[in-house]
């Protein structure tokens, strides 16, 4: 009995790292990748234009009609991405529709945004960090407490590992003054030294109501932002930039996106999708961009074989849109195949995950595969273990491995 135990714990490890390797060898030899394009806007051409990389240095730009660039001339029609490059080359236009172009300006003019299915409900660690949002020196300091907040806030002195009463109380008081209802729900900052200056922390309350708390001289202030309790907020990001246009983004549990601006926190609403757009925002399954150029806004949504990127005025209102398309991933040949060989696959990194295990199951595709690994094993080993056609059952060909490989004994 006990050599019976021993032969399936063996076989099951077996099953294990064949799951997690045999999948990404298969990939690895026979996966062909597609040459996605970068897409990007001219605002000098007003068109769309992208790229192509197909290894060993090779690079097409081009143009959505057809037309090809060498790579100085595409560089010329998106100055506000490569200004820094014509600038050195002499150039950089001197104005692109009434903007000033140089490099001050642009960089004091534009912002980038970047949400990933990582993003909207990562892994957290219950300490946060409060800055001293008008501190004595040039940038930042990391402060010598932290805090928690759930049920009550509290700070907490890491040295000691104990409470700091007295700060902890003064910043409740001033939460409960501002309506604030605890345990608070969400609480989203931008939580790095490397940035401007802090805006503090975006909550959401018991009730749903979102405040803004930061520290100032020391001293708390609080404020409800009046965002509509109805709004569905599943997440916040926090972005803090010198163009103070906004203090991040607010995502729905509709997919929704919303801009908190600095004009009384109204929120103004980002096109994701529908009327003519192809693709709508997905956030489990889709990364989204935003870049703020000085003369207009790109949003760039992007997944499993499609870009799609929306042009908006600085009024915020759509002037063009594009999606360039490819091959997705589960339309690919190799990929089908290997849905059949192989009943699952075990992984430990997801590019839009975080690291875990993680099994994905081919269903009826890998039934096809248990089939050929059973009769395999019934044609080649007939005087085997009852128990090892249930393994093969279940597992497919990394069981058929298995129990191949782990004869029982006589």
């Amino acid at each position: 009995m006990l050599n019976k135990i021993s032969r399936y714990t063996i076989i099951l490890l077996m099953v294990i790292v064949s799951a997690l390797y045999l999948p990404d060898f298969f990939s690895m030899l026979f996966d062909k990748k597609e040459n996605t394009p970068r897409l990007s806007y001219s605002s000098v051409i007003d068109e769309f234009v992208y790229t192509k990389y197909y290894g060993m240095g090779q690079i097409d730009y081009m143009d959505i009609k057809g037309n090809n660039y060498s790579e100085r001339e595409y560089y010329k029609l998106l100055p506000f991405m490569h200004y820094a490059n014509l600038e050195k080359w002499g150039e950089l236009p001197l104005t692109l529709k009434g903007f000033e172009m140089t490099s001050k300006n642009i960089r004091q003019n534009s912002q980038m945004v970047r949400i990933q299915p990582k993003d909207i409900d990562p892994p957290t660690v219950p300490l946060n960090i409060m800055f001293e949002a008008e501190g004595d020196y040039a940038s930042l300091q990391i402060p010598d407490d932290i805090f928690r907040i759930s049920n009550t806030i509290e700070f907490l002195d890491p040295a000691s590992n104990s409470v700091l009463e007295e700060k902890s109380h003064k910043f409740q008081e001033a939460m409960l003054a501002a309506g604030f209802t605890f345990p608070a729900k969400l609480a989203a900052a931008n939580q790095t030294n490397r940035k401007p200056f802090d805006e503090g922390y975006f909550i959401k309350d018991a009730t749903n109501k979102i405040f803004h708390l930061k520290m100032i001289k020391d001293e708390p202030v609080c404020v409800n932002t009046g965002i509509d309790t109805k709004l569905k907020v599943r997440q916040i990001f926090i972005s803090e930039n010198m163009r103070k246009e906004f203090y991040g983004w607010i995502l729905t549990e509709d997919n929704d996106l919303y801009l908190i601006t600095y004009d009384d926190y109204k929120l103004r609403q980002i096109p994701t999708g529908g009327n003519n757009a192809k693709y709508d925002y997905v956030a489990n399954e889709m990364t989204i961009r935003f870049y703020i150029y000085p003369v207009d806004k790109h949003i760039n949504i992007s997944g499993d074989g499609f870009s799609q990127l929306i042009i908006l005025n600085n009024d915020f209102k759509k002037i063009a849109e594009h999606v360039e398309t490819w091959t997705p991933y589960d339309k690919r040949p190799a990929p089908i195949v290997k849905s059949f060989l192989f009943p699952f696959e075990l992984s430990t990194y997801d590019p839009m995950q975080y690291v875990k295990l993680q099994m994905d199951i081919f269903w009826w595709h890998g039934l096809i595969g248990i089939a050929v690994s059973l009769l395999a094993l019934l044609l080649f080993s007939r005087k085997r273990p009852w128990f090892d056609y249930v393994v093969v059952l279940f597992t497919g060909v990394f069981g058929l491995i298995g129990v191949l490989l782990i004869k029982p004994e006589d």
